[in-house]
């Protein structure tokens, strides 16, 4: 088995120690130079890490929020719920609502969000977002678009409070790791270190 050590960008980065490279110090490094690819990215992790959380909601007691499933039943309604179709429809639908949501948290509402630039309001304003989006998850995507006459009720807690709740843990899970790759922050930190040592 070999092993390889991918160079750092030329110039003065370039005479760092292997012991100074860290890779969050990295990504961000490479975020501030690749940002919309840095979002695409967040937005694709993100996504994937709170869909897996959602299979397992189970674990910690509250039901099971399979969104690429609830999906598919929108994409493509004459296509039966659980095929293999309806399913790939779903997932599809679901990485792009992903990707989007991320985009206008990053692009329109981060700006705009009453918090102060530092990592923890970096880490509020994501948490603030995904908020607004389990409440819109669960006031009108699942009563009235996912799941219309099951009796969810309003903001889904026609079958008690465990379902909106593993909306709201879903959503800030999702937010979570929107803040976690998604740091301005810190990229204007690394840049800032990275001019005074040049």
């Amino acid at each position: 088995m070999s092993t390889s050590i991918v160079a750092p960008p030329p110039g003065k980065a370039a005479a760092r120690g292997l012991a100074d490279i860290r890779p969050d110090r990295e990504w961000f490094r490479w975020s501030g130079r690749h940002p919309v690819g840095a979002l695409l990215i967040t937005a694709f992790v993100a996504t994937q890490m709170a869909t897996t959380a959602g299979y397992f909601m189970p674990a910690i007691g509250l039901p099971e929020l399979p969104w690429p499933l609830h999906n598919g039943h929108v994409a493509a309604p004459a296509t039966p719920e659980g095929t293999a179709a309806s399913y790939f429809a779903g997932q599809f639908m679901h990485y792009f609502n992903g990707i989007a949501f991320v985009l206008v948290f990053a692009l329109l509402a981060y700006s705009k969000l009453p918090f102060r630039a530092t990592n923890t309001g970096n880490l509020l304003k994501a948490l603030t977002f995904c908020t607004i989006l389990a409440l819109v998850a669960a006031g009108l995507l699942a009563p009235l678009i996912y799941r219309p006459g099951t009796g969810l009720g309003f903001f889904s807690f026609g079958h008690g409070w465990k379902f909106p709740f593993a909306i709201l843990v879903w959503h800030l899970f999702f937010g979570v790791h929107i803040a976690a790759l998604h740091n301005p922050v810190k990229v204007r930190q690394i840049q800032l270190e990275d001019a005074r040592q040049a």
